[in-house]
């Protein structure tokens, strides 16, 4: 599954950087994308292991606020 996660709070490549390695500590989650640009952060994910509310928790926990989500399978 993709989920993409409108993320606020991402200012510059570190912050891509910092979200992509606490989402891809998830088990279940096979590649985190973040785009300071766009704020936008494109996981893909086994949601049996990484449900949508774990990838949300996730970016909390790292300092960033959720703006939205989006599911595709």
């Amino acid at each position: 599954m993709k989920t993409t996660l409108q993320v606020k709070g991402m200012t510059c490549v570190g912050c891509e950087q910092r979200l992509g390695t606490a989402l891809r500590r998830l088990d279940g989650v096979r590649e985190a994308r973040a785009d300071h640009r766009t704020g936008e952060l494109n996981v893909s994910h086994d949601p049996d292991m990484a449900d949508r509310a774990a990838l949300e928790e996730r970016v909390v926990t790292a300092g960033y606020e959720i703006a939205g989500t989006e599911d595709s399978a």
